[in-house]
């Protein structure tokens, strides 16, 4: 039986698209990169900054801190509370917390970032314990960490096989596999059923009340 569950934030909780969207923007248009295809923003939503930026925008390491500062410029000023909770999603939290699961957030989001969000939401009440990133994603950052990082901070080493981590990318399922844990895929996000099965999810569902139809068919 799933007693902890943690949740990933972007693609997840929140459709983050267009305050996130927006920020990668006035990065292209701060730096002059022009991109052919900006859909594959949509795969920059989940991993760390740096991974992203790297991998998109080649930035090289010395040239990644400024970057994450220029696109903090429009984030923090408006972009991260240009989102929308998912439909259903405050519902499939309300139901397995009335069903006594303690519920997490673990993201490569900074902290102080998802925080602010959910607090701004009226939804930070609803989680036991909210885990992401340091801000300058160094020491604390690929979703490996999170998990660990959340597990400890909540006393849960030896609880594992209590728990699962419930994401829309390849990430969040690689990450929590790495971690030991059990994984749910949800397919409303930024993620593809494809990088779903590869990456070895326990389950896919399609929306956030089946979320909470498949951690409690689990009791």
């Amino acid at each position: 039986m799933y007693k902890y569950i943690f949740f990933d934030f972007d693609g997840t909780l929140f459709d983050t698209s267009e305050g996130v969207f927006k920020s990668f923007d006035h990065v292209a248009e701060h730096y002059g990169i022009r991109l052919e295809d900006k859909s594959v923003y949509n795969t920059m939503i989940g991993p760390p900054l740096r991974e992203s930026f790297t991998r998109v925008f080649h930035f090289t390491e010395q040239e990644l801190v400024p970057a994450m500062a220029v696109y903090r410029e429009y984030y923090q000023k408006q972009g991260m509370f240009e989102l929308r909770a998912y439909d259903g999603i405050v519902d499939c939290i309300k139901t397995l917390r009335k069903a006594g699961r303690k519920i997490y957030v673990a993201t490569s989001k900074p902290e102080v970032y998802a925080r602010q969000i959910l607090e701004r939401k009226g939804m930070l009440d609803l989680f036991d314990f909210v885990g992401g990133s340091d801000l300058a994603e160094k020491d604390r950052v690929n979703k490996v960490d999170i998990i660990n990082y959340v597990l400890a901070t909540e006393a849960l080493a030896d609880s594992k096989a209590e728990c699962v981590m419930v994401g829309d990318t390849h990430f969040d399922m690689e990450g929590a596999a790495k971690a030991g844990l059990d994984t749910i895929g949800v397919l409303y996000g930024f993620g593809t059923r494809e990088s779903l099965e590869a990456s070895g999810a326990k389950f896919i569902v399609r929306t956030a009340a089946d979320v909470a139809t498949a951690i409690l068919g689990q009791a």
